[in-house]
């Protein structure tokens, strides 16, 4: 059990980190939110990409992973930038935008960085959880028959 929790918190970490220092890198600042919705993001990320080895497609697990990352950036946005008035983030700028708080040009963000989320989340695997990580590549490689 304390492992599961380990890792839980390792993942989470990692998502927070990483999406609080891309934001700042971004736009000079963050909100402690948004780290949050980075943690939970890299956590449907981790499990996603656990399910590759059941057949699951690349394609399909980001696709999802971008899905899942716009409905709780739409979510977080409705309650903090809306109903709490916290202004964190506005997509009103953005060209095919819903409501200030999502468009289409991020939710294509958000496909490309969760690639980069399942390469970090086979590094972790193998380096930290010292387990075989998922192939990122869908190729069939062919193995001889023979050696030498």
């Amino acid at each position: 059990m304390a492992a599961k929790i380990y890792k839980i918190l390792t993942l989470f970490s990692v998502g927070a980190i990483c999406y609080g220092f891309m934001e700042i890198l971004n736009r000079g600042y963050s909100h402690i939110t948004m780290g949050v919705l980075g943690g939970a993001s890299m956590l449907v990320i981790h499990i996603l990409n656990g399910e590759r080895k059941n057949g699951v497609k690349l394609l399909a697990v980001l696709a999802v992973s971008a899905a899942f990352i716009t409905s709780i950036e739409f979510l977080a946005g409705e309650y903090l930038n809306r109903y709490l008035g916290m202004g964190i983030w506005s997509y009103e700028e953005v060209p095919m935008n819903f409501d200030g708080q999502i468009c289409l040009p991020f939710a294509f963000l958000w496909f490309g960085l969760s690639y980069i989320g399942v390469l970090a989340d086979n590094f972790i695997r193998k380096h930290i959880f010292k387990e075989y990580p998922v192939a990122v590549s869908n190729r069939k490689v062919k193995i001889p028959a023979t050696v030498g």
